[in-house]
């Protein structure tokens, strides 16, 4: 997993995460990269799972009544809250 910081140079801002299979998830609110290393990347985990769980709240909010009408749906939110709505 990466993180992705603003483009400006030597942001502190950081925006979303990237995963192995180079999936973007944009986090629902940014992380600074300030301080002690240990606070912030304890910052970057609680957005991690705070967004993951935001990400499957609007997944489940959005899913479609007639399940068979899922195409577009299966592209709205990252794969790991399609997976688990779905």
């Amino acid at each position: 997993m990466k993180v992705e910081f603003t483009p400006e140079a030597n942001s502190a801002e950081i925006l979303g995460m990237v995963s192995a299979e180079k999936e973007y998830v944009p986090f629902s609110e940014s992380v600074w990269a300030k301080g002690a290393v240990e606070y912030w990347l304890g910052n970057i985990e609680k957005m991690m799972r705070k967004t993951l769980y935001d990400q499957t709240k609007h997944s489940l909010e959005v899913y479609p009544e007639d399940p068979l009408q899922r195409d577009e749906w299966f592209f709205l939110t990252c794969a790991q809250a399609v997976l688990t709505v779905d």
